[in-house]
């Protein structure tokens, strides 16, 4: 049985790649979830057919792509998208919400407590990330809580608030839960563990080397540094962050310990 489910899942990914668009990418989780994706912010956006409407979670930004956005989802289900909830209120995750919302979508905000999805709000990115837990779907979306694309972002609820987000997430759901970060590829809990465990490495490895009285340049050019940033780079990808990024990686991490000290 787990072997056919496996293979279902397969092959609705292929169908769906195949299918659709060159400019938005589609991932079928099940028949009434989808993973959508934007060329350009690679932003996740999320589909879910559910009883009461077409939920869509963080259209992205964009005039040309949002037509091509409408229209995939138009060829997945044949219907409208009736309602439309964000995951936090940065524009390449509600950059799309008044256009759908001129096509008759409403918008929802506050707690959410229908569609069969759970909701909770942490503070990591920004002062209120909001998780989703669609349990038809066995999947949540978590914003850019969590990134598999990219390094951490927890500057605004810093290491504790970072803590308490992860942690929401992991008491959601089971072990085969999908967890479908705000950029990258979804992942499972196991590899939600270790983004959390290599960002406590970092930050304390940012820590010490603070103490012991280096500068930011000498921070980012320490041995350490570079193997620890190496860690948020699953895919590979060469160059992963550009110069400018990771001085502002670095720079922001010494802010959140600064923060914490006083």
């Amino acid at each position: 049985m787990k072997l056919f489910k496996t293979l279902f899942a397969t092959a609705l990914i292929l169908l769906s790649s195949a299918a659709f668009s060159a400019n938005i990418q589609v991932q079928a989780v099940s028949q009434h979830v989808h993973i959508l994706s934007g060329k350009d912010y690679g932003t996740n956006i999320g589909l879910f057919d559910t009883p009461d409407g077409l939920v869509l979670i963080d259209p992205m930004p964009g005039e040309p792509y949002l037509a091509e956005l409408e229209k995939t989802i138009q060829t997945i289900y044949r219907k409208p998208v009736t309602h439309i909830i964000n995951t936090h209120a940065h524009a390449d995750h509600t950059g799309g919400n008044a256009f759908f919302a001129s096509r008759g979508a409403q918008l929802v905000t506050g707690t959410i407590n229908r569609f069969d999805i759970t909701h909770r709000v942490v503070k990591s990115h920004t002062g209120t990330d909001n998780i989703y837990y669609y349990k038809p779907g066995n999947v949540i979306f978590v914003g850019d809580v969590f990134d598999t694309s990219w390094h951490p972002t927890f500057y605004a609820g810093g290491v504790a608030g970072f803590n308490q987000a992860i942690e929401t997430i992991l008491s959601l759901g089971d072990e085969q839960s999908l967890v479908v970060p705000g950029h990258g590829e979804a992942a499972s809990k196991t590899l939600l563990r270790a983004f959390r465990q290599n960002t406590l490495d970092w930050v304390n490895m940012v820590r010490t080397l603070s103490k012991q009285g280096l500068s930011l340049e000498q921070i980012m050019a320490d041995k350490r540094a570079v193997e620890l940033v190496a860690r948020f780079n699953p895919q590979g990808k060469s160059p992963f962050l550009p110069s400018k990024a990771y001085e502002r990686f670095v720079q922001r991490t010494l802010q959140v310990i600064e923060h914490e000290s006083l």
